[in-house]
């Protein structure tokens, strides 16, 4: 091969299974081409130098996808692989019609695809303006519009092989013309018979084969006539110019599989109608009249009538209906389409008489069937009718007009005729039978014959007119195992149909190049004209010889194929096989087929012996008579012998022998001379895969037909010449780059594009040495397009590639050198960092020694200290006896001292206590009287409030422009209001007042007190005398008890002051709350005083403001403008649909499609803006999914009815959420219930104060418009933000980020920071788990809790689900590689039931499984779901998690009941499904990947497609943000397509990202949190798991890029692998792995992902999962061994 190729160019090479393959060069030379497939990037594959080699593009993508091109020959490369991968990629999204140049490809789906053919689709092809899109419309509309532009006849060439949909293509061309052929829409009579001859001519040219159900065993040429109109335009919807109207008919056939009526293979059946009667007579019972119609409505017929059908039984009955065991169609009543054939007979204008003839004659064909011969006793080689078959014989006599003696004799026995005698002798029993059959085949071809004549008849064929379209179902080339000669004349039928495509094809490839003006050289096309000579040839050709030897005395099949050996041996289209005798090979276009010629002669001659000819001829029945007296082979025998030829004259002239292939050659040749008259249009079905399997792609046999069709032939054809053809701009953009760039800069100044291209040509042509052709020229520049040889193309597209190499290389090499640079200069600082380190430790080494010497001098003063102190506390203790002495002597003095005080304090109590008493009863008297008056001052200040509230609502409700004087008005009671605050203020001071007097009466009081007590410890002392203590002791302890009163009293008259003191504290708290809410009820006023008037603020700026109210409350990706909840029922999608009517009504059909979903999208036109609504199900079950968008949306519209007082209570309940979520509220009562006059039940006074608490706005309205030109119209205040660290705006030095980088490598940068690790505490620990812990590891206290196994095949994935539904269990649910399923009930522990306390469950009432089972494990077997037979690949649980989704291998999506196990529903498809997954807003509707690399969006309703969506390879991983308007999805050859869900039926690519070598098996969706972005968690192939950075915007919320974070190491190269995301901490990464651990990988900034893992399984880990509470980790491995983990607690145990 003397080709280089460049490294990395993308290839296609041959594949045993798939034909091509994508490949890519690794290295290349003259010896040998080492390449790489996608399919294992690590394997290497070595081409020899002659293998064949073609060049592909990349991919290209468009929001539908995959791009998939309409024409074919707009492929930069057009050869067999690309046309074979691009059908593929139409046929896999349901486009089956493709353009190659003039050929339209159809492919047969095998199914209906839901609107390709409707009326609605038909009318808008009937246009003047032909349309690019690929339909057989299209070509039908472009015959029509031939005919009424050109005046010019049209043919459409319909080809293909049995089962491709030839005839279902030619209905619709036919259906079509005649649609477009009739006065305005309205189809006549001419038009009803050309439809229903389709069906008429199916029931006796149509059979079932291997390959079809409904395959023609016939080729047709349909004329259909036009006679040119007047100038007026149809009033057909589209139609426009001149029109032709369909005037008349013909139908040409040729070519009838005769051989079927008499045999068939297993597995095939005979012509329809038989099987139709027969079916029909047996559903009579005792009588054989059949009443049409019985089927049929009896208005769809034409007449309603009697039909004997006498001569059929039971299809089981009949010989020639029992060779194959097959005699009924799937899904096809044979009686109801006997009906439709009836129906069909009448429509065309077949009288009632012809078709009881026509059914007699085809019951006789039965009935002859059935009859057996045998040797007669005494003449062993005669023939006689065997006795048991006297019947059949009888009744195939009496069917057809003769004597059962004349029948008998005509089949065994053959006359000769001499000169002078007839001769009659019997014939074996098998030349009878030969005669049986010959005459059973000529009775049905003949009475086809008849049918089509009559066709042709009634619809009335005008001689005068010669504007036609002719419409060519014509068989396909034909290849089998054992060809004959029917094989011949089909091929030849095609070598002649090619050869005519090519001069075609040839001629519009001319005229291109005469358009371009560039130079072409003839050489260049192929031509099979040697082909057709070598079968037509006049002498030598195959169909001559065949002749000849038919004429031959003792003329042999072995003859035959010798003189053709002799004739053609050394020819380049013919060969011999020299083990097979019999047999020639001739080498068509399509490739070589081998032809056995037994049975040839037979086939050519298709005699019918004398006796039978003259023994119908002479039939009673005047119908049969007829059929073989106008046959013009049989006439010659029926009619009468001259008088000069009887005498053998000079005169008698040698008659014309007839054999089948000069009929069929003439035939065709009259075809042809026609075909080549006009204007031909192509059509090629192909049949995807021999099984008749819809959504089936079977890349050989596609292959085959392709080389059969000649659709290749067409690619060899148009691209013979220049292969390659780009616009000018294209071969400037893609090339300049091999220029220098000072030529460059000499071109580019060039305006016109062609020069420009071609000085870059003639400078690249010497620059590069491209080489050049043996004749013409290497590449050309046209007028509008630069084309290209293939040897040219190659040697600029590989000067590129090694160019962009080259500049790849450099590209990396400078940032490999920044990189390196930066890691070194990051390694000096931390050297220096370290050597800094090292001199502070040895610092503190020189300063602790320091500290050790002062310790010690330190330690021995404090020894002689204690020395010196024990001696000092002998002598204190001796000395402390000697106090103790004598303090005995002086308390017990003091003792006497107390109980005189005790006596004096009593006295002064209940003096102080009557004071206490009247400062009481005063301070008690003015707060009431304080109290009256700021409740009277309160309850007036409300009453005007009210008043006011209620003019002013009056008044701005009516005239937007009193808005001036009511901001006057709340001006003037906001002074008022002031006032009273001045006045309360007054009041307040006039209490601190009298407190303070209270508190100086109250020291007053004290200093009283203290005198007392003076006073009463000197009359202690006067009473020492003991005479006078005996006297008063009475007296004293009366006074002691007045005192211990008074002291209560002044306890309880200080309690009651600080009583008071608190109260006035929050008086004053709530004045300064009634100002705020004042404050905020007058901005809600005048937000709504402002509805009514011209909007100044748009919902960008509310955008705004609630984006910054999002980012105080730390979510700052905020993409929904508006979203509606409140209770089921209170009329959110009622007040939608009012305000999408009056706003926007274009979007009115997509919300009424959307309308029962959970949650539906809407853009809404606003005015001038453009509102995001999302509109939410108040359903119970779903408001997990509903509460999780409040911290995405900017206004949350918390509605309820005015007339239903428990939807105000749940709007409540809402809006404390959405309130802490960070949004906007607006309370929306609907007053539509209200304003239908039932009672307002709810108060909107406390609805309004509510919303006002929280910080938005009430509204009453039974429009939403008003509430959404409120919040259009609002402003936030200006807020100051601190300066986010990660910004720009706070840039920090690289020495000082270098350093942190340094301290994470030696994980000093969480330090001080309490992270406990992966999952939170759930499990009391033990104190032996304690101590047997590892200290310092955060995940030593993660421990294995509970293993569960099912059986021993592996588990493919499980998932957790149910947990917002009971407060006492979840549900894990695992899934195996044998097919089954298992859900367990994982029960909560104490701790995580603890973790709940504030959460409420809507299922908590089902008791059944409130408590774990008795064994005590805390896991139960919920259901088993038992239907897969394979693999399951996916498991997930539906939105309102009450079902479960899985898919397998096994080809299916199956829908599961929880509780139950029972199986719902299954949706098969035609590949195994890898993948699913829900819609987020719309639960009817699934996205599910099949491994023939399509994305199907399927409705759970009723099972229908609504889109598919190609990508490159398989997708394995589906994954939606928490946005849930993209969807990232995982291939196979390690890319992620991102894709948006425009609404909640489609789905549009965005972009794509390659991410590795290795396929994406799971992706797992990760929130931002801790400063960092939404991130994806990636499993790859190629052993890593991948961090995914998301980038939002602009425009805001939209998904705009992917860029990884890192990479981190996990042993995976074969399992698909599973991961999962825990939140503790600052988030881990958690992924199984192949070599038996599950992997744990901190995602915290600065931990540098530090990696733990845990071990348990002694196998590999392939699944894992957390739950939400994040409590419990799951891993399964591929023995079946699922293993629960759990973070023990020990908080509860002593340190």
């Amino acid at each position: 091969m003397e080709t280089h190729y460049a490294q990395g160019t993308l290839i296609w090479i041959k594949h045993e299974e798939e034909v091509w393959v994508q490949a890519e060069i690794v290295t290349s030379n003259d010896k040998e081409i080492i390449v790489k497939t996608n399919e294992d990037p690590d394997a290497r594959i070595v081409l020899g130098p002659n293998e064949p080699v073609f060049l592909r593009t990349s991919d290209v993508f468009t929001a539908e996808g995959l791009s998939v091109l309409d024409d074919l020959t707009q492929l930069t490369h057009l050869h067999e692989p690309a046309v074979l991968s691009s059908l593929q990629n139409r046929f896999d999204i349901d486009k089956i019609y493709t353009f190659t140049g003039p050929i339209l490809i159809a492919l047969n789906p095998f199914k209906a695809i839901p609107g390709l053919y409707d009326e609605e689709v038909l009318k808008s092809f009937i246009s003047t303006k032909p349309t690019p899109k690929p339909h057989v419309f299209n070509t039908s509309n472009a015959a029509y519009r031939g005919i009424c532009d050109r005046q010019k006849s049209q043919t459409v060439l319909i080809s293909g092989e049995s089962g491709a949909g030839k005839t279902e293509t030619t209905k619709h061309v036919m259906k079509f013309l005649a649609l477009a052929g009739s006065e305005d829409g309205q189809v006549t009579n001419v038009e009803k018979q050309v439809l229903e001859s389709n069906p008429l001519l199916e029931a006796f040219g149509n059979a079932r084969t291997l390959r079809n159900d409904n395959s023609s065993r016939f080729g047709k040429f349909i004329e259909l006539q036009f006679r040119a109109g007047d100038k007026k335009a149809l009033t057909q919807p589209g139609l426009s110019g001149s029109s032709s109207r369909l005037c008349g008919a013909r139908i040409r056939t040729y070519l009838l599989e005769k051989v079927r009526v008499c045999d068939q293979q297993e597995g095939e059946r005979n012509y329809h109608i038989f099987y139709e009667a027969c079916a029909a007579a047996s559903s009579l019972s005792g009588t054989s009249t059949y009443d049409y119609p019985k089927k049929l409505k009896p208005e769809t017929v034409k007449e309603a009538r009697s039909i004997d059908l006498s001569g059929f039984n039971d299809c089981g009955n009949f010989a020639f209906l029992t060779r194959s065991t097959c005699r009924t169609l799937k899904d096809v009543d044979d009686v109801t389409m006997f009906e439709v054939r009836i129906n069909a007979m009448q429509t065309i204008g077949i009288s009632p008489e012809d078709i009881t003839s026509i059914l007699q004659v085809v019951a006789a064909v039965l009935h002859l069937g059935n009859t057996k011969f045998d040797a007669p006793p005494n003449n062993s080689e005669g023939s006689m009718v065997m006795q048991e078959c006297s019947a059949s014989i009888d009744l195939a006599a009496t069917l057809t007009g003769v004597a059962r003696k004349d029948l008998e004799a005509a089949l065994c026995n053959q006359t000769r005729v001499t000169r002078t005698e007839r001769i009659r002798s019997p014939v074996n029993v098998r030349t009878a039978a030969d005669n049986r059959d010959a005459l059973a085949r000529a009775l049905y071809g003949m009475i086809f014959d008849f049918v089509v004549q009559i066709a042709n008849t009634s619809i009335g064929y005008l001689q005068d007119v010669k504007l036609f379209v002719g419409v060519l179902d014509i068989f396909g080339f034909e290849c089998f195992k054992m060809n004959s000669f029917e094989q011949v004349c089909i091929n030849f039928t095609n070598e002649r149909l090619q050869q005519f495509f090519n001069s075609f094809v040839f001629k519009l490839e001319e005229q291109l190049y005469e358009r371009e003006g560039i130079p072409w050289d003839p050489l260049d096309f192929p031509d099979n004209q040697d082909a057709v000579d070598i079968l037509q040839a006049k002498a030598t050709g195959v169909f001559a010889i065949l002749d000849e030897e038919c004429v031959v005395p003792q003329g042999s099949d072995t003859g035959f194929c010798n003189k053709l050996i002799k004739q053609h041996k050394g020819h380049r289209r013919f060969d011999e096989i020299k083990t097979k005798p019999t047999w020639f090979v001739i080498k068509h276009f399509a490739g070589p087929v081998a032809y056995c010629t037994d049975g040839f002669l037979d086939k050519n001659k298709d005699q019918l012996s004398n006796d039978i000819i003259e023994c119908m001829g002479r039939s009673q029945n005047e119908f049969v008579a007829n059929l073989f007296k106008k046959d013009r082979k049989y006439a010659e025998v029926l009619a009468p012998p001259s008088q000069e030829a009887s005498e053998g004259g000079p005169g008698r002239t040698k008659k014309k022998k007839y054999t089948v292939s000069s009929e069929f050659k003439e035939q065709l040749s009259s075809l042809m001379d026609i075909v080549d008259l006009t204007e031909p249009h192509f059509i090629r079905c192909i049949k995807p895969n021999p099984q008749n399997e819809p959504d089936r792609y079977d890349r050989k046999a596609v292959t085959e037909q392709l080389r059969y069709g000649g659709v290749l032939q067409v690619v060899q054809v148009s691209r013979a010449g220049y292969p390659v053809r780009i616009n000018h701009q294209e071969c400037w953009d893609d090339y300049k780059v091999l220029c220098t760039p000072q030529v460059v800069s000499g071109l580019k100044h060039i305006d016109e594009a062609k020069i420009r291209a071609q000085k870059l040509l003639d400078h690249l042509n010497e620059e590069l040495s491209i080489p050049k052709p043996a004749h013409g020229t290497s590449w050309a520049v046209g007028k509008s397009m630069v084309f290209f040889k293939l040897s040219a193309f190659e040697r600029l597209k590989f000067a590129r590639l090694e160019l962009l190499i080259k500049s790849t290389t450099l590209i990396q090499a400078c940032w490999r050198r920044k990189v390196k640079m930066r890691m070194y200069k990051a390694i000096q600082i931390c050297t220096r960092h370290m050597q800094a380190l090292l001199r502070l430790k040895q610092a503190r080494m020189d300063l602790q020694r320091k500290r050790q010497l002062t310790a010690a001098t330190k330690i021995q003063a404090q020894i002689r200290t204690n020395l010196q102190r024990r001696k000092y506390m002998r002598i204190y203790k001796r000395i402390l006896r000697l106090q103790a002495w004598r303090k005995g002597i002086v308390g017990r003095r003091q003792a006497q001292d107390y109980r005189l005080h005790m006596s004096a304090t009593k006295i002064q109590r209940q003096w102080k206590r009557v004071q206490d008493q009247r400062i009481y009863r005063a301070f008690k008297k003015a707060i009431y009287i304080a109290q009256e008056r700021l409740r009277l001052r309160m309850a007036k200040q409300q009453m005007q409030k009210l008043k006011k509230e209620a003019k002013e609502v009056g008044a701005l409700m009516a005239k937007s422009q009193k808005a001036a004087e009511q901001a006057a008005e709340l001006r003037k009671r906001n002074e008022e209001l002031e006032a009273v605050q001045l006045q309360l203020q007054s009041e307040k001071k006039s209490l601190q007042a009298k407190v303070k007097h209270l508190e100086d009466t109250l020291k007053e009081m004290q200093q009283s007190l203290e005198e007392a007590k003076v006073q009463a410890e000197e009359a202690a002392k006067l009473a020492a005398d003991q005479s006078k203590m005996v006297i008063e002791t009475e007296k004293l302890n009366k006074m002691q008890e007045d005192m211990q009163e008074r002291d209560a009293e002044l306890v309880k008259l200080r309690s009651e002051l600080e009583e008071v003191k608190s109260g006035q504290r929050q008086s004053q708290d709530k004045l300064q709350e009634a100002e705020a809410r004042y404050q905020q009820l007058l901005k809600s006023t005048a937000m709504q005083s402002t509805v009514g008037m011209t909007m100044g603020v748009g919902v960008g700026a509310g955008a705004a403001a609630a984006s910054r109210v999002a980012s105080r409350g730390g979510r700052a990706n905020r993409n929904v403008n508006v979203q509606l909840v409140g209770a089921q029922g209170v009329g959110k999608t009622s007040l939608l649909e009012q305000l999408i009517r009056e706003q926007d009504p274009q979007q009115l059909d997509k919300f009424m499609e959307q309308r029962t979903n959970l949650m539906s999208h809407h853009q809404i036109q606003v005015e001038d803006k453009l509102l995001k609504l999302l509109d939410c199900s108040g359903n119970a079950k779903a408001q997990h999914l509903v509460k999780e968008w409040f911290g995405r949306s900017n206004w949350v519209f918390v509605m309820y009815d005015m007339s239903k007082k428990e939807t105000l209570e749940y709007a409540m309940e809402l809006t404390k959420e959405v309130h802490s979520s960070g949004a906007r509220v607006v309370l929306f009562g609907n007053r539509w219930a209200v304003d239908q006059g039932q009672p307002v039940e709810v108060d909107v006074m406390a609805a309004k104060d509510w919303a006002v608490r929280y910080q938005g706005v009430g509204v009453e309205s039974s429009r939403l418009i008003d509430a959404v030109k409120m919040v259009q119209t609002y402003g936030d205040e200006p807020e100051e933000a601190g300066m986010d660290p990660m910004s720009p705006a706070n840039p920090r030095s690289s020495i000082s980020a270098a350093i942190d980088s340094v301290k994470s490598w030696f994980g000093a940068a969480e330090r001080g920071r309490g992270n406990h690790g992966v999952l939170r505490p759930s499990l009391r620990g033990t104190k032996a788990m304690k101590q047997a812990r590892l200290q310092g590891d955060v995940n030593a206290d993660l421990r294995p809790v509970q293993e569960l196994q099912d059986s021993e095949s592996a588990v493919t994935c499980i998932c957790f689900g149910q947990e917002r539904l009971h407060r006492a269990y979840i549900l894990l649910a695992t899934a195996s590689k044998d097919g089954t399923v298992v859900i367990y009930r994982c029960y909560r522990t104490e701790m995580e039931i603890a973790m709940l306390t504030d959460q409420d469950f809507s299922q908590d009432e089902d008791s059944s499984y409130a408590s774990p089972p008795a064994d005590h494990s805390n896991i139960a077997v919920h259901s088993r779901l038992v239907g897969h037979t394979r693999a399951i690949t996916s498991i997930f649980f539906n939105l309102l998690e009450d079902q479960l989704v899985t898919t397998s291998i096994d080809k299916s999506v199956r829908f599961w009941g929880i509780d139950s196990g029972e199986m719902l529903k299954v949706f098969t498809d035609s590949s195994p499904v890898p993948v699913a997954t829900f819609l987020p807003f719309n639960p009817q509707v699934f996205v599910a990947a099949n491994s023939n690399a399509v994305l199907r969006l399927v409705n759970v309703q009723n099972g229908m497609v609504l889109q598919k969506l190609k990508v490159e390879t398989e997708v394995r991983a589906l994954k939606f943000d928490d946005t849930g308007l993209f969807l990232l999805a995982g291939t196979k050859s390690g890319s992620i397509h991102v894709l948006e869900a425009s609404d909640s039926c489609t789905l549009k690519f965005k972009f794509k990202v390659q991410l590795a070598r290795g396929g994406v098996t799971c992706i797992t969706f990760v929130p931002a949190s801790y400063s960092q972005p939404p991130c994806l968690l990636v499993n790859t192939s190629d052993s890593s798991a991948t961090i995914i950075d998301c980038t939002y915007g602009p425009p805001a919320g939209v998904l705009t890029n992917l860029a990884v974070r890192s990479r981190v190491r996990v042993a995976h190269s074969l399992l698909p692998l599973k991961c999962c995301y825990s939140p503790s901490g600052q988030g881990y990464l958690i992924s199984g792995s192949e070599d038996k651990e599950v992997y744990i990988y901190s995602l915290a900034k600065g931990s540098n992902y530090k990696m733990q893992y845990l071990k348990h399984h002694q196998v590999p880990v392939v699944a894992v999962a957390t739950n939400l509470q994040d409590t419990l980790l799951a891993s399964a491995d591929s023995l079946g061994r699922i293993v629960l983990w759990r973070r023990m607690d020990f908080s509860h145990l002593p340190d």
